[in-house]
């Protein structure tokens, strides 16, 4: 459902207008905001009907008229927070044998941190640059035959036209931390960039092989040609598929590369090393040079695409690490943190107070802010 959509039914629903049709759609929308890996617990917690219900009656009574516009973004993560807070009131994010917190109501900060946003830079073959964000809609430049344009929904397409390998340009798209980005390849490939990440790409493919070059973390949905290979390299390795979607994760910061399938099949090469994925499996290079595969929750791997974080089984200075990347900020630990992993499932699209009040309803951990630096404390 898109923003306009979303807010022609609330306005509807608002008013009393809406049709027995628009009211069920809008009714669906708002109940795919549940968290359905998380148990509900009845005795203790009431009808889950009802709570939602409850939740967003007393949210659609405090939206104002005026700020219609944010109205979707904000209602749909409020009430997706408010339902982790009741969940992790009742001890579902605290560890086994630790005594259930008391439900804590939350409160905003007095300098709230906002979420990243769909922003980047595209850099031409000639080192031009465009600022994504701020261009208007349609045709941005002509590239060695191709189109470069920008969409109605404001992403990056490359329409292709024929190019020879002597003739060959490259562009480069780039996230800040605190952005994220959609472009669709000359051959009809769509990435997801998440923050903090590059790609570099030919404008037009040639040759026997597709191949692009990753730095941060991106999702790919590779248009399917048998005798054109897709290769991505990233952090010295190189992945190999023919038509699928996977997940690649090679910050620098981070401890390792994984590739994460989700449909098809792709092939990791590294070093001397080699690796052939399976649909839900993993590949991260182990530090003696060999590779690890393993069996994962590949939601887990791209939920950032989908506008959430989710935490499985992780220590809190991985969880910092995506915080700092999505919300543009510093982090800063003191003292001894916990050892103990946290799991939960918390939106992209809070601000980063809320975020950090739901991790210190664990009791594990505490957060000072100060301008954009956060510091964690045990």
């Amino acid at each position: 459902m898109t923003d306009e959509e979303y807010v022609s039914l609330f306005e509807k629903h608002q008013a009393n207008t809406a049709t027995p049709e628009e009211l069920a759609r809008f009714k669906a929308y708002l109940a795919q905001t549940e968290l359905p890996d998380l148990p509900w617990d009845e005795k203790h917690m009431g009808s889950e009907e009802d709570t939602q219900a409850g939740i967003w009656e007393r949210l659609h009574q405090t939206v104002a008229p005026p700020r219609l516009k944010q109205t979707r973004r904000r209602a749909g993560l409020l009430l997706a927070l408010a339902v982790v807070l009741v969940v992790v009131g009742l001890g579902y994010m605290a560890w086994p044998g630790r005594p259930a917190p008391v439900p804590v109501a939350v409160q905003s900060l007095p300098h709230p941190l906002a979420p990243g946003r769909n922003q980047a830079v595209l850099t031409l073959a000639d080192g031009s640059t465009v600022l994504l964000d701020q261009v208007r809609k349609g045709l941005l430049a002509q590239q060695g035959g191709s189109q470069v344009q920008k969409t109605a929904d404001g992403q990056l397409r490359y329409a292709a036209g024929e190019v020879t390998a002597p003739t060959l340009l490259f562009n480069t798209v780039a996230t800040p931390r605190g952005g994220q980005y959609q472009l669709t390849l000359p051959d009809g490939s769509r990435v997801w960039l998440n923050a903090a990440s590059s790609l570099r790409f030919p404008v037009a493919f040639a040759g026997a092989e597709r191949r692009v070059e990753l730095t941060g973390e991106a999702y790919f949905e590779v248009a399917k040609d048998a005798r054109h290979p897709f290769k991505v390299t990233a952090r010295g390795a190189e992945v190999t598929v023919l038509g699928t979607h996977f997940n690649v994760q090679a910050y620098d910061d981070e401890p390792a590369l994984a590739t994460t399938l989700l449909e098809g099949a792709v092939r990791l090469n590294l070093c001397a090393q080699q690796a052939l994925l399976r649909p839900g499996q993993q590949a991260q290079p182990r530090p003696d040079g060999t590779i690890q595969v393993r069996e994962v929750d590949v939601q887990h791997a791209v939920a950032w695409k989908n506008g959430y974080f989710v935490f499985n089984d992780e220590p809190i200075e991985a969880i910092m690490r995506q915080v700092a990347r999505w919300y543009d900020v510093d982090v800063r630990c003191q003292g001894t943190l916990t050892n103990k992993d946290f799991n939960g499932k918390i939106s992209r699209y809070k601000d980063a107070a809320d975020v950090l009040r739901v991790l210190e309803l664990t009791g594990a951990v505490h957060f000072t802010t100060e301008g954009r630096r956060i510091t964690v404390q045990p």
